[in-house]
């Protein structure tokens, strides 16, 4: 053993010698350092475009993640590459391979020698990297404006993660490159190669075509995941799968090496030692490559911890179907734990802390769910952990890449040819069917089937709306023609039920059922008679309440007058069987009412800028136009100025523009309130809890007009960068159109 090792440091020693006035590791540090150069010379030219973050981050970790796509991608790549070539075809070219074995050097000390030397280069440029990256943020952070929540604090462990991670993938592409260049006496030929296999990891990415084993692209991910595993792994997946193949790669150039031709190496001269290699470390890649679903858990628990100064009270958890509170989770210091006693469909939900941040979340029985949650000002972030970890990282609904079909129907293309359009329509949808598939978390998870199954039922759901639209144009253009779909659009349409409960909380999928419904009632009333009316004809059970219930609430929501909608829900209503439904429908109605046209506006309490009690009866006598807001609402802060420019616009009309804030921190408010336009009032609402309440107060901002008696006008006005925002507002000022 002594021996071996000996002999090994006297051939490392003398390839060292040959390598000097190569200035390799010179050229492997120049490499290294281009990234951060490029990034800090655009930071210097566009320091406004530069490190930007509204949550708080550290700023050595930001410079470095802004320059890891380039050097993970493309610079560190191409330095294995060439330095693999280089190192071999210096004895290539010399005979040096074979002046070196008539020497007394083991085969083995020569071949993994030149080895450790580029994986010497390839550490060298990740650290020099790494510390010309943190040397050019720190002297950044004296010439431009370092954002406030930036932490300047040195992250050694996040660094070392980093300097770790990228190594142990860059292991990969370094035994293959350094295989093909030993085997491969053309210097030229390697490096062909190689860059064939980083040009065709750029050709298959759009397609989603690039295994998880590909060795030019398991360097991308590093840039791509930067922080890393989801579950607090030190190293990936995919690193280990860098680790686990190049060992398997080494092991067979190395004998291909040693023997001259693959059928002495591997075929007249095997060996159990190399048989047992390639089995233990070929069944670890096996196993690697094999993705995992999460457990259920014994329980269905949701729970997180939020970071931030502010003191949350509680989390509500809303049904999408019914626009109901399945919950109200309490929060104590920023942290929450809750266990469902009854059964939770699984499905997606709505989660809202305290009104102030919401999103959504996918989840069931004997689901555990854990909210990562970070919030600063208007700036937030929640990441969904637990056993619906990757249901939880995909869009709650498909999302339907660009289609030739949807650019045929948006075009107005090929409907005169029915056939085009349906065999576009069916590429599509086996397509984004087989996409439906291919997502996994970054450690190997992929959603269960449950969620798997729904995904593609909305996928169908996507296409055979696309169907229907083109049915509908066809019938416009065409119509004494009959356009049928054939065998193609049958399988879709075989492949979805329409009485499917589940997928009701998607908006689609109740549109797809209704209009399926409706297709061949052609009396010439409207659209949501027509529905109603169908849906009553259902079997009964839940299905036809929710749809019911679906459609009752959409024709209040929409309807103009309190004639129209009381005659609707007063006939429609009764039919829905489950009596709590009736209720939510009957209080949607009396909201709708209290909030329609004419009548009284609830009356309200504030505070001013200079601290002065104010109330909405103190502007009776001219038309109030209120802009319901938050200081960590960032929606709000899009539509403040649009809101002041009309302010400005109309002060010589008899109206008043008030910016209307809700925050429960009265200096948050009047921070921000100074420095707004004096155009507009700005007052701090003493009730926000009550305000909510009695204008029905679901999101903001919220734009809502009263007239000078004191009754609304319209109490859900489109936002201001809205061109029906004005158009209203002229009205109802009783002033003509501009022109």
């Amino acid at each position: 053993m002594k021996t071996n090792i000996s002999n090994f440091i006297t051939v490392l020693k003398a390839e060292n010698i040959k390598r000097r006035g190569t200035m390799l590791y010179w050229s492997s540090a120049i490499l290294g350092i281009i990234s951060p150069l490029l990034f800090f010379t655009i930071l210097l030219s566009r320091p406004d475009e530069g490190i930007k973050s509204q949550l708080p981050f550290n700023f050595y970790m930001k410079f470095i993640d802004n320059t890891l796509e380039p050097f993970a991608n493309f610079f560190l790549p191409l330095l294995i590459i060439i330095t693999a070539s280089r190192i071999t075809q210096l004895d290539h070219k010399n005979g040096g391979w074979q002046l070196m074995e008539t020497q007394p050097a083991q085969k083995f000390s020569i071949y993994f020698s030149k080895f450790l030397t580029i994986l010497t280069a390839t550490l060298i440029s990740i650290v020099s990297f790494t510390i010309v990256g943190i040397l050019l943020a720190w002297i950044s952070h004296f010439i431009i404006d370092v954002p406030k929540m930036a932490i300047m604090e040195f992250p050694f462990v996040e660094i070392l993660h980093t300097v770790s991670r990228l190594f142990m993938a860059s292991l990969l592409i370094t035994a293959l490159q350094f295989t093909l260049s030993v085997l491969i006496p053309s210097f030229i030929w390697s490096i062909l190669i190689g860059f064939f296999g980083l040009l065709l990891t750029l050709f298959l990415q759009p397609f989603n075509l690039i295994p998880d084993w590909y060795p030019y692209e398991i360097l991308s991910k590093i840039a791509s995941k930067s922080e890393g595993s989801d579950l607090g792994y030190w190293f990936t997946f995919t690193d280990y799968l860098s680790l686990s193949i190049s060992i398997i790669l080494l092991y067979i150039g190395f004998r291909w090496y040693q023997h001259k031709t693959f059928r002495l190496a591997f075929i007249k001269t095997p060996k159990m030692t190399g048989l047992a290699i390639v089995t233990v470390f070929g069944g670890l890649t096996c196993w690697l490559l094999c993705s995992n679903q999460m457990p259920d858990h014994d329980k269905t628990v949701f729970c997180g911890k939020i970071e931030s100064k502010e003191q949350f009270q509680n989390i509500y958890l809303r049904d999408l179907t019914l626009d109901d509170t399945i919950a109200v989770i309490p929060i104590k210091n920023n942290e929450f734990h809750y266990i469902f006693k009854n059964n939770v469909i699984t499905d997606n939900y709505e989660f809202i802390i305290d009104g102030k941040y919401h999103g959504n979340v996918f989840f069931g029985k004997k689901d555990s769910i854990y909210i990562d949650g970070k919030t600063a000002e208007s700036a937030s972030e929640f990441k969904l952990k637990g056993t619906r970890l990757a249901e939880n990282q995909m869009s709650s609904d498909p999302k339907m890449e660009w289609s030739m079909v949807t650019y045929y129907l948006e075009q107005n293309i090929n409907l005169d040819q029915p056939q085009i359009i349906i065999d576009a329509l069916y590429d599509g949808w086996k397509e984004a069917m087989e996409a439906s598939n291919t997502f996994k978390t970054v450690d190997n998870y992929i959603p269960k089937n449950d969620y798997t199954e729904r995904k593609q039922k909305l996928v169908t759901t996507h296409y055979l709306n696309l169907w229907n639209n083109f049915l509908k144009k066809r019938a416009a253009l065409y119509p004494n023609e009959k356009t049928t779909g054939g065998k193609s659009i049958a399988e879709i349409q075989s492949k979805l039920s329409l009485t499917d409960e589940s997928l009701l909380s998607s908006s689609e999928y109740f549109d797809l059922v209704k209009n399926q419904l409706i297709a061949k009632d052609h009396r010439d009333i409207d659209e949501d008679t027509k529905a109603i009316m169908a849906i009553s004809k259902l079997k009964n059970g839940s299905f036809k309440d929710k749809m019911l219930f679906w459609q009752i609430k959409k024709v209040i929501e929409e309807s103009s007058t309190s004639a129209e909608r009381n005659q609707f829900v007063a006939k429609y209503n009764p039919l829905i069987a489950n009596t709590y439904y009736q209720q939510k429908i009957n209080n949607f109605n009396r909201i709708a009412e209290s909030l329609g046209k004419g009548k009284t506006a609830p009356s309200f309490e504030a505070t001013s800028l200079d601290g002065k009690k104010v109330s909405l009866a103190g502007l009776k006598g001219k038309y109030v136009l209120i802009d319901v807001w938050a200081t960590w609402c960032g929606p709000c802060r899009q539509q403040s100025p649009f809101f002041e420019k009309f302010a400005l616009k109309y002060k010589k009309e008899n109206i008043q523009f008030v910016a209307l804030n809700s925050d429960t921190n009265l200096q948050d408010w009047f921070i921000d309130a100074k420095s707004k336009s004096k155009t507009v009032l700005q007052w701090h609402l003493d009730d926000s809890k009550q305000f909510a309440n009695n204008y029905n107060l679901e999101y903001i901002p919220r734009f809502i007009l009263i007239d000078p008696n004191g009754n609304f006008v319209n109490a859900k006005l489109p936002f201001p960068n809205d061109a029906s925002f004005e158009i209203l507002l002229r009205k109802a000022l009783h002033l003509p159109d501009e022109g």
